[in-house]
């Protein structure tokens, strides 16, 4: 089966911290008066990589990630945009794991110590008014996560954060995601009596209590509407969990959720917080195919196809701008 091909954009923003800010007192002023750091993204690129340059671990993502130097690539700048394309290292960590040689069936253990790292593909455009982060993801697997929690980690030394929204795609008429059902959950995180599996807090997850809820029913089409205006990009998760708690009586402890959605003729249930991996993706798997078939070059393929996508997305805010 093809591989699918997806990108993921987000409208990237520097800020200064306003809470747990190690440098509050000599920033403040900037602070209190909403100033934008004096931070481009050729400094962020910079920093990252000598931050990551051994390898950084996100232990809330449960990942590990690494950009080499020579894994930075500054493209020709056009119409005052800047272009980059880097070329991060990430991937599981804290477990143990094998590799088979597949030419020879020669097998290669590692310990919960080691981690398994993939290339993926990042590309960054930066304006005088704003910045854009997109992300190539192959059949789900990406390092959006591992690479914010990571930059953040970076960036607070610095007092200031990286913010990154994400931008839903215009889909077309034909494309049917459709919320089915929602499963409402209180869950606990626990340790693992594993002492393997505790290698840098690792914590799995207990429900201790569900609610599902229809969403083709009439009684919950309010919590269906919320869903679909988070879809849409109207609202974030944050506000659409806190709506959808206050349209269930006594929900007041469930601090997560399960959604199933219908895509197409498929089902696919979702956690919460990673529903932005099925909806802000921009599926670009037949293009990228044919492209290369022509071509018989991926990263040129590729980038041609993210262009395009960043040139739409400028056109189609220019638009609601006029």
């Amino acid at each position: 089966m093809a591989k699918i091909e997806t990108l993921s954009a987000y409208k990237c923003t520097f800020s200064y911290l306003q809470r747990n800010n190690p440098l509050k007192e000599q920033l403040q002023e900037k602070i209190k008066e909403g100033l934008a750091p004096e931070y481009s993204f050729s400094d962020f690129i910079e920093d990252f990589s000598k931050a990551t340059s051994d390898m950084a671990i996100g232990e809330h993502s449960e990942r590990a990630i690494l950009l080499p130097e020579e894994n930075i690539y500054s493209r020709t700048t056009e119409n005052g945009i800047n272009k980059w394309r880097i070329v991060p290292y990430a991937g599981k960590q804290g477990k143990p794991f094998r590799v088979v040689k597949t030419s020879t069936g020669k097998k290669y253990d590692f310990a919960s110590d080691g981690a398994a790292l993939y290339q993926h593909n990042i590309f960054i455009y930066e304006n005088e008014d704003s910045a854009i982060a997109v992300f190539h993801r192959q059949s789900g697997s990406g390092c959006k996560s591992v690479f914010l929690e990571v930059a953040n980690k970076m960036l607070k030394e610095k007092g200031i954060k990286l913010d990154m929204e994400l931008y839903i795609p215009f889909l077309p008429t034909d494309t049917n995601i459709t919320p089915t059902k929602l499963q409402l959950q209180y869950v606990r995180n626990i340790e693992s009596t594993d002492i393997a599996e505790n290698v840098h807090r690792r914590e799995k997850r207990e429900v201790i209590q569900d609610l599902g809820l229809n969403l083709a029913s009439q009684e919950n089409r309010r919590i269906k509407d919320i869903i679909c205006n988070l879809q849409m990009g109207k609202i974030d998760q944050k506000v659409a969990f806190a709506r959808i708690k206050n349209e269930c009586p006594n929900a007041e402890n469930y601090n997560d959720a399960e959604i199933i959605l219908r895509i197409g003729k498929r089902s696919q249930k979702v956690r919460w917080n990673d529903l932005d991996s099925v909806v802000g993706n921009y599926d670009i798997t037949e293009r990228l195919h044919k492209e290369f078939h022509q071509t018989k070059d991926f990263i040129k393929a590729l980038t041609t196809l993210t262009d395009e996508y960043y040139d739409s997305i400028i056109a189609e805010e220019n638009e609601n701008a006029g």
